[in-house]
């Protein structure tokens, strides 16, 4: 147990009103009937400059910060001593504006922050023409949320943080979003309109609104006219829980949702509170926003009311980058049922560019950025399939994904949990909305999930790659859509419920510059509708 030495030079103005006298009295009374015992575990005494570093930590608004000095100064004259118990600050706290804090966690995070460089302890850094990239520009102190690092750790090698306590707190100098726990909009606490009891991870219960709203993180920096050819981002994240919770996140650049960070994001099963580093690759569609000089992003998961806490220490946008932390991934894609290999499968890595599995349904790559990684593989007939791994720098990672067959009950299974299933076996003439014989099995499998399930409202989506005119291709994607809708009405489907739309070449899965990532954005979607 901790306790604050407190002694405030300056006496309150205020008057103690008999109730608020009857309040200390009581606090006053429950601290001295602590047993002989608890008080002999009474250690680490804090000044009162100790404790107000403490708290300016936590970022409590100062009128607050006022208003608890004052309580605390009560305390103080009417006890005769000088010390208050943590948990009298905790409740005081918790009293004035729905704070709560972990002290202890708190201490720890500020006062045991060992292995910070003073270069890294910077709120935002750039720099030019260095060996990593072009422009190397950081928004965020690397910190590890403001709990340091184990002696001789390297953030960016690929390993992840031993665990550490929560909640976070960030300091005044944090840029806004990093170094404190985010909720997801979608949770709705007691109180909120649309509350109903849903599964929440700790970060959740120990924190509040607005509080752990998410924020946006806004990245403003200056390219000196170098052009961007290629751009990495890095984020380190913390608690990332998707296929544990049943969240789905999404995130926007410049208010333009990239779908294909959101399904990364959504496979990353980061149990914790742990810290890992997450490398995404930013697709051409994404490079003008680049060269905009500043990025907008915002992380959330406004659609399902489950309480997913997640956190970033920091994010690294790398301008052509050139020598940065890598690992190697050998791997093999497998039919599940017969274990035989499974050739031209599409497999995306984060951070690199999607590559096709061999006849023997292996595929590698020797340049994967180090840190967390998300293998996903794809192919017409078979339910997609994914691992995650910590790749560490210079280590080799040897992986197996092995492909479920597409049936109805699968396709039941992606819709439930990811809200949203990719199909690959939809074929249709070149440039037209005709759909081709080979695609009747994909067919008949969505008809049994629609039939199984008459009252879920579903969207077909159509999806194009970006070569050619992209009016052309949000026309073309519609009349797709429009097509599979058609099929399924004339096979006697119960359409009451389901829609049709064309994205056209919007929401890329995948970079179009390969004939890979253009099959993988060559698709069409059933999303779940609330």
């Amino acid at each position: 147990m901790l306790v604050l030495a407190i002694g405030f030079a300056c006496k309150s103005d205020k008057e103690t009103t008999k109730e608020e006298h009857v309040g200390i009295e009581k606090a006053i009374e429950d601290f001295q009937n602590t047993s002989k015992n608890r008080k002999e575990e009474i250690k680490n005494l804090l000044d009162i400059e100790e404790m107000q570093k403490l708290l300016n930590n936590s970022q409590i608004p100062e009128d607050q910060m006022n208003e608890l000095k004052k309580q605390l100064e009560k305390i103080g004259d009417l006890s005769g001593k000088e010390e208050t118990s943590i948990k009298d600050l905790e409740k005081l706290l918790e009293k004035l504006g729905g704070i709560n804090v972990d002290m202890e966690a708190l201490k720890e995070q500020v006062y045991d922050s060992p292995n910070i460089p003073d270069i890294w302890k910077e709120p935002y850094h750039t720099v030019y023409n260095t060996e990593i990239a072009d422009v190397v520009y950081r928004y965020g102190d690397i910190d590890n949320f403001g709990f340091g690092w184990p002696e001789g750790f390297n953030p960016f090698s690929g390993e992840s943080t031993p665990r550490h306590k929560f909640p976070f707190y960030p300091k005044p100098s944090d840029p806004v979003g990093t170094d404190q726990i985010m909720v997801v909009s979608g949770y709705k606490y007691r109180g909120e309109e649309g509350y109903k009891q849903a599964k929440r991870d700790g970060y959740t219960a120990r924190t509040k609104r607005p509080d752990n709203q998410p924020k946006k993180i806004v990245l403003t920096y200056d390219l000196k006219n170098i052009s961007v050819k290629t751009a990495l981002l890095q984020l380190f994240i913390d608690d990332f829980q998707a296929p544990v919770f049943g969240s789905k996140f999404r995130i926007w650049i410049n208010n333009k949702e990239a779908v294909y960070i959101d399904n990364l994001l959504n496979e990353v099963e980061q149990t914790g509170p742990i810290g890992k580093l997450l490398s995404v690759q930013i697709i051409p569609e994404f490079i003008p926003d680049v060269e905009s000089n500043k990025l907008e992003i915002f992380i959330d998961g406004p659609d399902e009311n489950v309480g997913d806490g997640f956190a970033v220490d920091f994010i690294r946008l790398l301008i052509n980058p050139k020598n940065i932390p890598t690992s190697s991934i050998e791997g093999l894609v497998l039919d599940a049922k017969t274990n035989e290999p499974i050739e031209s499968a599409m497999v995306k890595i984060s951070g690199s560019e999607a590559i096709t599995s061999q006849t023997d349904g292996s595929f590698k790559n020797d340049h994967v950025p180090s840190g967390l990684s998300v293998i996903q593989a794809s192919k017409a007939g078979y339910k997609s399939g994914k691992v995650t791994k910590d790749l560490v720098e210079g280590e080799t990672t040897k992986v197996i994904i092995k492909l479920e067959p597409e049936t109805e009950e699968n396709l039941e299974m992606q819709l439930e949990e990811k809200g949203k299933i990719e199909l690959y076996g939809i074929y249709f003439d070149a440039d037209k909305a005709i759909l081709k014989p080979e695609s009747k099995t994909t067919l008949q499998q969505v008809l049994a999930l629609i039939n199984n399930n008459p009252k879920q409202k579903l969207e077909i989506g159509g999806h194009t790659d970006s070569q050619g005119n992209d009016i052309y291709n949000l026309e073309l994607s519609d009349k797709r859509a429009q097509a599979v809708l058609k099929w399924l009405k004339d096979h006697k489907a119960n359409t009451v419920n389901l829609s049709s739309k064309g994205y056209g070449e919007t929401e890329p899965v995948a970079d179009n510059s390969s004939e890979t990532g253009r099959a993988l954005n060559r698709r069409v979607e059933i999303k779940l509708l609330k």
